[in-house]
């Protein structure tokens, strides 16, 4: 199996498919608001690119944006005129983060390797899912309107880009 240098665009990871950005992006996505973010983070380039590549940036840009809702929950959990429950949630919800990008990190040396298993789809659902757990937390503490809420539920969609990128990915060398 070829050796994959995904940061710098070299060798490629055999069986894995290629396509554009748009095309990714089209195959990927369910709807407007997820077919946005994923040209937002992946771009317009008609160029055929490796799908493995396309996973790495979008979970690189979760890892980035994960870090920024991440260091707003901190502030609510420490602001004193937040209530308890929202304190709570706050806390738990960057645990639930934590996570993600532990599963996220494991996936990206995943596809550094060229192991393009079922596992890299089951980690990014488990990531996507512990980000929607958070999104259900903050809702129940303090409703939809909170600016952290709507910040987890774009985190939510994001990772289920990432799981939805790899969805194209692993199909195919399974198929082998």
């Amino acid at each position: 199996m070829t050796s994959a240098l995904l940061l710098t665009g070299s060798d490629a990871c055999d069986g894995a498919p290629w396509m554009s950005a748009v095309a990714a992006c089209q195959q990927a996505s369910t709807g407007g608001v997820l077919y946005q973010l994923c040209v937002r983070m992946l771009g317009t380039s008609p160029e055929a690119k490796e799908v493995t590549g396309y996973v790495v940036t979008a979970m690189n840009t979760n890892r980035e944006l994960f870090a920024i809702t991440e260091g707003a929950a901190d502030k609510v959990r420490q602001d004193p005129s937040a209530s308890e429950e929202m304190k709570t949630a706050c806390g738990i919800c960057m645990g639930k983060y934590d996570k993600s990008e532990v599963l996220m990190f494991g996936v990206k040396e995943h596809l550094r390797s060229c192991e393009l298993t079922m596992d890299i789809r089951m980690d990014l659902a488990t990531a996507a899912a512990a980000v929607d757990d958070c999104a259900t937390l903050l809702l129940r503490a303090g409703g939809d309107q909170t600016p952290l809420h709507r910040m987890v539920l774009l985190d939510r969609d994001r990772a289920v880009l990432a799981l939805r990128l790899a969805i194209l990915l692993v199909p195919n060398k399974l198929q082998e």
